[in-house]
């Protein structure tokens, strides 16, 4: 069974070098300000935010939420505000906070595809999939998206979760046009294709895989699911085996179990 996960862009702001000095400039790794000789709000406005991102990524939400305001008083119209206090609400389980600070986001910067990704990531996690997927289209019809393929399999993987097959095979096809050896948009494929009745298609897609990658848990199952719609019932059964034998507390192992195949 193909998980119910896709992977969101985290690239919510682009930080590069930071050049040149700020006024009351932060030590990092504390809250002490230092006088600085040169006025630079923006560089500023884009040290607090990258500092508040690795507070929330070390667990301290107290120390991210008080960079991110002060960000915010620095430079409220930097592109990376908003969409990181929409990842901070998100973490902190504020879901109409991050909703509301990730269309405010995009208000501001409809066309920054990082921030529809994440977006549509986290529509998808609160089973809003067609307002997903819309967000997703945007970003994959973005001229600037240089990630068309990480976008188009958010969008296949939330399409997996909402049983939307012929909409996740249309999407995750187009991931391996650009990118051929991606494994999560193979498996998704082939469960696609599985559940479309197209099983030549999943066999083929699972065939792709294993000249690729180990077989796992979740490909067994798929391949089991395959053999046992073909009418292959002893390949089955010989890949049930293996399942139980390799993987006896999975996910995909508790579902072959449950089939009684």
């Amino acid at each position: 069974m193909i998980k119910p996960q896709y992977f969101a862009l985290l690239a919510i702001i682009g930080m590069g070098g930071l050049s040149g000095c700020v006024t009351q400039e932060f030590v990092a790794g504390s809250d002490e300000l230092v006088q600085e000789r040169t006025v630079n709000k923006k560089e500023a406005a884009m040290a607090r935010l990258k500092l508040a991102l690795e507070y929330l990524k070390n667990g301290n939400t107290a120390q991210a939420k008080l960079n991110l305001e002060r960000a915010e008083k620095l430079d409220d119209s930097l592109d990376g505000i908003y969409s990181s206090y929409a990842y901070f609400y998100q973490t902190v389980g504020e879901e109409e906070l991050a909703d509301k600070a990730y269309r405010k986001a995009l208000d501001d910067f409809p066309n920054n595809f990082n921030t529809r990704n994440n977006y549509g990531a986290f529509l998808c996690d609160n089973r809003r999939y067609e307002e997903a997927e819309a967000q997703f289209v945007k970003a994959i019809e973005s001229p600037l998206n240089t990630q068309t393929a990480n976008s188009y399999e958010n969008a296949g993987l939330c399409a997996l979760r909402d049983q939307k097959w012929q909409r996740a095979k249309s999407h995750l096809s187009a991931v391996l046009r650009y990118e051929s050896i991606r494994a999560r948009s193979i498996l998704g494929l082939a469960k696609a294709d599985l559940e479309l009745g197209l099983l030549d298609e999943a066999a083929q897609q699972l065939r792709n895989y294993r000249r690729i990658y180990s077989q796992t848990s979740e490909s067994l199952w798929l391949a089991i699911q395959v053999e046992q719609k073909r009418g292959s019932v002893d390949i089955a059964k010989q890949l049930g085996r293996i399942l139980l034998q390799k993987y006896p507390n999975s996910a995909a192992t508790k579902a072959y179990l449950a089939k009684e195949f």
